[in-house]
């Protein structure tokens, strides 16, 4: 047995008291603490419980996502509201949090992977939620660019290229643009978060899936399932608020859903990637 693993082993009962939800093994850890070329004698003042936790999130383990989401970014809730207390400021902080500690950008693991576990893995979780949360209150426009009645108003933007359709939207403009920001209203909090990762901040479903702890499979039928509770409920509003006649309304359904796929698509094209335009095109398929 080597130095290291044994050191661990010694402590090991400090992880299974702190967080015993967590499948992580020592051998596990033992290796990856090898791998950075550390030694017995640097484990003597660490924090063996949070790194064990960091391992967990970093391997995408579903119960040390959840711990982390519970323990350690609840945590820094005080410290987010202290720079800006509005629930709609203090969720966004959160979400590019776990983006940015939690998703491998392609290039490099996840940047939990830096925590060295000499003080609490909480406290430095909350030193990266401030700098967020002061990084996001410069962006004041940015923060606000994607509120509910400035989406909505972004997805009634884009013309179809279509002449009956653009006719009927230009006839019903004003209450197209009003059913998006109430259908828009209507959806529960995680399908309204996860639509605008995907679409309006070019998120692929392999980093949502990392950030709520599930399959790529599970998020692609998520964003299939949420796009379509968005096109019937859009629908719906504009079928009862407009009286249309029955000999418009294969058009309105035409209009709707046209409507959606190309904004969806226009919210997607400013990430600049061959993927994003990918991600639209096989998202209608999945619809």
């Amino acid at each position: 047995m080597n130095t290291i693993a044994a050191a661990l082993d010694s402590r090991w009962s400090e992880v299974s008291e702190t967080w015993p939800q967590l499948s992580v093994s020592a051998a596990a850890l033992a290796a990856e603490l090898e791998a950075r070329g550390w030694s017995a004698d640097d484990l003597e003042s660490l924090h063996i419980p949070d790194l064990a936790l960091a391992l967990a999130c970093m391997s995408g383990d579903p119960d040390g996502l959840r711990v982390f989401e519970d323990a350690v970014l609840g945590n820094a809730e005080g410290a987010i509201r202290s720079i800006d207390a509005s629930a709609s400021f203090v969720d966004e902080v959160k979400q590019r949090t776990r983006v940015k500690l939690l998703v491998a950008d392609g290039r490099a693991d996840p940047r939990i992977r830096d925590y060295a576990g000499r003080g609490r893995l909480a406290a430095w979780v909350c030193v990266a939620a401030v700098r967020t949360a002061l990084t996001l209150l410069r962006e004041s426009n940015r923060a606000n660019r994607f509120a509910e009645d400035r989406w909505a108003r972004a997805l009634a933007v884009p013309e179809v290229g279509d002449a009956e359709l653009d006719y009927l939207k230009e006839t019903y403009r004003q209450q197209f643009t009003a059913s998006l920001q109430e259908a828009l209203g209507g959806l529960d909090k995680r399908a309204k978060t996860v639509l605008r990762m995907y679409f309006a901040q070019g998120l692929s479903i392999d980093e949502i899936g990392t950030v709520y702890g599930v399959h790529r499979a599970t998020i692609a039928r998520w964003i299939g399932k949420y796009r379509g509770e968005l096109y019937e409920r859009t629908l719906g509003v504009l079928e009862t608020t407009l009286g249309v006649p029955k000999s418009e309304l294969s058009s309105l359904h035409r209009l709707v859903r046209s409507q959606l796929e190309v904004s969806f698509g226009a919210l997607a094209a400013p990430q600049g990637s061959s993927q994003s335009q990918t991600k639209s095109g096989s998202s209608s398929q999945s619809q």
